[in-house]
């Protein structure tokens, strides 16, 4: 009843979409699980229009395969493959940190310090999935200051495989605060229009995504 009462609150297919998403990678539907239009249907209480095209932008995101013989399955998603979204991540956001800061206004730092802000709202709600929610729309609103508009849905598929990466990593153990916070630096950067050293933090800051044990 509860999924039925919140599916209301947003259009059908984004409540979808987000739902799936949410648990997808967060590892409560694993790897290869066989998703039906009929059963989401009945699950979720809306039309399988709806989850057909959730399923759809999904399979955009990398996060589903659909094909006629075999349905829709929840994809795989190997260290090789992290490694290499993480890479290409990198390329794309130091090359855009370069171009944004010559379009940032007043108006675009406190859309960025608010999404900031959201964060510390996450942490103290405890709630590690809306702290990456936050995250990935704040990148997004960094970049999208370059205007290279054609990268953007590359880097949003990045973003999402590299933080399904590190909800399953065991060796991650930075806390919320410390995920949070870390997101300072760029904002810095961002406010002195500094695009080398937005490039060189954004860099760094993909790099320690993982804070692996044993490492500073």
């Amino acid at each position: 009843m509860e999924a039925k009462a919140e599916i209301r609150l947003l259009r059908p297919a984004d409540y979808v979409h987000g739902l799936l998403m949410r648990r997808i990678m967060l590892n409560e539907l694993e790897p290869e699980t066989v998703l039906t239009e009929l059963g989401l249907a009945e699950e979720l209480g809306c039309s399988q229009g709806t989850i057909r095209e959730a399923l759809m932008r999904l399979q955009q995101d990398g996060l589903v395969a659909r094909s006629g013989r075999r349905g829709t399955l929840v994809t795989r998603l190997t260290a090789e493959e992290a490694q290499e979204m993480l890479a290409l991540r990198r390329h794309i956001e130091m090359k855009g940190a370069l171009k944004a800061v010559a379009h940032v206004t007043e108006k675009d730092l406190a859309h960025v310090t608010s999404l900031r802000a959201a964060m510390d709202a996450a942490v103290a709600d405890h709630d590690e999935y809306r702290l990456i929610e936050i995250d990935m729309d704040f990148h997004v609103a960094i970049f999208r200051l370059a205007g290279l508009d054609a990268l953007e849905s590359i880097l949003v598929r990045c973003i999402i495989h590299g933080h399904r990466s590190k909800l399953w990593a065991p060796g991650h153990r930075r806390t919320l605060v410390e995920t949070a916070a870390r997101h300072d630096v760029l904002i810095k950067a961002l406010q002195e229009r500094d695009g080398p050293q937005l490039a060189a933090v954004i860099g760094d800051h993909i790099d320690t995504m993982l804070l692996i044990e044993g490492r500073d």
